[in-house]
């Protein structure tokens, strides 16, 4: 408990409460020997396939903050690039980008040729290439990483350990193959149960379990079939499933696409529960219709509204990074945020020239005077890491949970948890220290216990336990962690108007330049989150046009990202900033249109959970009907 989180720390120590042997994990991707100096510390691994051995133990890279050394920063860069010209549908500029890193060193890289191969059937698939075609290439990418794939559906052979690349590489093989076996459904059914077996994560299954139910529906639901009333309701059971993982999760992969099968599904029972006089269940099904039916079109409209394709076009969603920053930039940053020379970085560690030639990304640091410069600069020597410093993946776990309960306002359920993470984290750790700070003074203030200042000095407090600089809001580049973020964004709510300015003015700066370069989906998280809150602060300031400009921007982004955990905030922001500004100037309210507009943010909020602000807008509407 008291070491900094470490990769070879962390890798050794899941898969051993996995009961993996290691070579199961390493299967297709390295050999035994390798793994074992990995988890001595003895060998660094490029990040690609620290990801993917982290995938097969169902650890999603979503949770971590990145800090990429040289040569991981420029792999990451050509990925991105790729993955924005398929979305963008720049086939010809996607398939040239392809080839040029195909030839960037290493060329042996199996996960690095898996992606190329898979991005060149996605650019084909969308250019409407045969079955076929796509079959080939989907072969060669899954034999790659897992040679021995049709022993997979064997009884006898001992199960193997992939990871969501690779289920859905698999996937879609089986898919464009389908023509010559006459088995897919079969498959699909199996890949089902694989991932609700798995050690897979949430944030893991939901990236991959709802595309294997969509293609095993649209199999069995297809015009040719016809099934009796016991295997429409095995089939609502796994669309309901993916359904609910989805909810959990607050993301919409093939969500449309589930919803309108899930209709398909509750009409044919509901026409043979008449016919067959099995009325039991009859209103309950009616029931899951209608709020199908109703879900289904307020996506669709919002999708319209934002020019956002309803359904899934491709599978770059799976690819995707977060809070990715070089090494090099943010030993110059954060040094000049703190303002200290490199003189004074260094003195003690190591020479004035490696770190000038490190800020210049000429070269990685070694690994020992990187991190205690890194911790001198008040970030975590771990290059990879989790908002909570740990090499404990049950405390990742806890912190989900307990951003739940937050965001629910149940302040009980988690004092319990922090309780619960305090006792497995290390506090002489800053980030750890840190967390729990902002934690407690986020729950302090719900439960009154704290006036408005002292919840602000707070916050200031937990901020400056990492970032000791005097003032940054005004510096050309920053470089902040997620929590140090969090603790701006709480702060601003409290603090008065002309800081509370400069509060938002800084962070929409700091944002603009991911705009610029086309990266806002790999910061989306954090972007949605600040984003909210600063649209919050704009509204209660008056500056209701402004707020609602930076709404549906951010509602576009979010929407493309499938994610839909602050839709219901905004689509109240724009609702609250619209009325408001008519009330001023004393136009005509459209009571009704309001109205359906309230609705919808109780039927988001509903859907997906958030019981609190469900109950906001419930109150809201009550108002509002009572006021009319």
């Amino acid at each position: 408990m008291q070491s900094e989180q470490d990769f070879s720390v962390f890798l050794r120590r899941v898969r051993l409460e996995s009961g993996v042997p290691g070579d199961v994990l390493v299967e297709g991707l390295i050999n035994v020997s390798l793994l074992s100096r990995i988890e001595n510390g003895e060998r660094p691994l490029y990040k690609t396939m620290r990801n993917r051995l982290l995938g097969r133990l169902g650890v999603t890279p979503d949770m971590y903050e990145n800090l990429l050394n040289n040569e991981d920063y420029i792999t990451w860069k050509w990925h991105h690039h790729i993955l924005y010209a398929i979305e963008q549908k720049d086939f010809q500029k996607a398939v040239q980008l392809i080839q040029d890193y195909e030839k960037q060193e290493p060329l042996d890289d199996k996960t690095k040729q898996q992606f190329c191969v898979v991005m060149c059937a996605e650019v084909l698939r969308l250019q409407g290439a045969d079955n076929a075609k796509l079959a080939s290439l989907y072969e060669r990418a899954v034999y790659l990483t897992v040679p021995q794939v049709e022993q997979i559906y064997n009884d006898d052979v001992p199960e193997k350990l992939l990871s969501v690349l690779e289920v859905n590489t698999i996937l879609e093989y089986e898919y464009y193959k389908k023509s010559k076996e006459k088995n897919f459904v079969k498959k699909c059914k199996y890949w089902i149960a694989y991932v609700e077996e798995s050690f897979f994560d949430r944030l893991s299954k939901v990236k991959i379990y709802p595309k294997i139910v969509w293609y095993y529906l649209r199999e069995m639901l297809s015009v040719d079939s016809e099934l009796d009333l016991l295997e429409l309701e095995d089939a609502l059971q796994y669309c309901e499933q993916a359904i609910e993982l989805l909810r959990d999760t607050k993301r919409a992969y093939y969500l449309v696409e589930l919803l309108a099968y899930k209709q398909k599904i509750l009409t044919d029972i509901i026409e043979k529960s008449l016919k067959d006089n099995k009325l039991q269940k009859l209103e309950t099904y009616k029931k899951l219709l209608q709020e199908s039916i109703e879900m289904e079109q307020l996506l669709k409209n919002l999708y319209a509204t934002y020019h956002v394709s309803e359904y899934m076009q491709d599978c770059t969603y799976l690819y995707g990074q977060r809070w990715v920053f070089a090494i090099g930039d943010v030993l110059r940053i954060r040094r000049n945020m703190l303002g200290l020379t490199q003189e004074q970085v260094c003195d003690g560690i190591c020479s004035v020239k490696s770190l000038r030639r490190a800020e210049k990304k000429q070269v990685n640091m070694q690994q020992e005077p990187l991190e205690q410069i890194l911790r001198r600069l008040g970030v975590s020597k771990e290059i990879q890491k989790t908002a909570l410093v740990t090499n404990d993946k049950s405390v990742l776990y806890l912190k989900n949970e307990l951003s739940i309960y937050r965001n629910n306002r149940e302040t009980d359920k988690a004092r319990v948890l922090l309780r619960q993470l305090r006792d497995k984290i290390c506090l002489e750790i800053p980030e750890n220290m840190q967390f729990v700070m902002e934690c407690e003074a986020s729950l302090d203030w719900m439960e009154g216990m704290i006036t408005k200042e002292e919840f602000a000095a707070k916050e200031e407090e937990a901020l400056r336990y990492t970032l000791k600089a005097d003032s940054f809001y005004d510096a050309e580049e920053v470089y902040l962690t997620e929590t140090e973020m969090s603790c701006i964004c709480k702060k601003m709510q409290l603090v008065d108007t002309i800081e509370k300015r400069e509060s938002i003015a800084f962070l929409l700066h700091f944002f603009e330049k991911f705009e610029k370069e086309n990266l806002l989906s790999e910061y989306i998280a954090m972007y949605e989150f600040v984003m909210a809150n600063v649209t919050n602060e704009l509204s209660s300031m008056g500056e209701y046009q402004l707020a609602i400009a930076l709404d549906k921007k951010v509602l576009g982004e979010v929407l493309r990202c499938r994610r839909l955990h602050i839709v219901n905030v905004l689509l109240y922001d724009i609702w609250w900033s619209d009325r408001e500004q008519k009330i001023i100037a004393e136009q005509k309210i459209e009571i009704k249109k309001m109205t359906e507009n309230l609705k919808q943010c109780i039927m988001l909020s509903h859907f997906f959970k958030e019981t609190y602000y469900e109950k906001v807008y419930l109150d809201e509407l009550h108002q509002s009907t009572t006021l009319s």
